[in-house]
């Protein structure tokens, strides 16, 4: 995985928004502090404004140069990234969904990781039925998108088992 907090697939799939803030699934940013932070920033703006609007100008500008970057180039879902995190992630899907193929046969998730297959197998299997007889049941496991689905003989589970490459 990246250091870049939605560096990866991965991250885009299980994070999204709140892993801007570098804390993925440990909740939102500190509200009192980003507050804090706006507020201070819009104060100096409104200080510049009134003294020289160039000097706003530079000031937005040099302060949108790290937002842009992250966004254009490190993100996973990055313009140019975007093709291959909609492969791999389509990807997954299918794997999922060749070995459990919800509608078509019953499927019951018996077993899952709160990880990078849990929202993948919400969108492969959307509905949740409990186990019943002749049902696929699959246990999805792992932390990425690089999936392998395999039925264990003494259990007769599909499990499927994504890899973080």
């Amino acid at each position: 995985m990246s250091d870049f907090p939605l560096g990866s697939p991965e991250a885009i799939v299980l994070d999204g928004a709140n892993g801007v803030g570098g804390a993925p699934r440990r909740g939102f940013p500190d509200a009192g502090l980003s507050s804090a932070l706006a507020i201070a920033a819009l104060a100096v703006a409104v200080v510049l404004l009134r003294r020289s609007r160039p000097a706003v100008a530079v000031a937005l500008l040099l302060a949108a140069v790290p937002g842009a970057i992250c966004v254009l180039v490190l993100r996973a879902d990055a313009p140019l990234k975007r093709p291959a995190l909609a492969r791999e992630v389509s990807e997954a899907i299918e794997d999922v969904h060749t070995a459990a193929p919800w509608p078509e046969t019953a499927v019951a998730v018996v077993a899952e990781d709160d990880d990078v297959l849990f929202p993948v197998g919400r969108y492969a299997i959307p509905a949740r039925p409990p186990p019943a007889a002749g049902a696929v049941r699959l246990e999805l496991r792992g932390d990425g998108l690089d999936v392998e689905c395999t039925t264990d003989a003494g259990t007769a589970v599909v499990v499927c088992r994504g890899d973080d490459e």
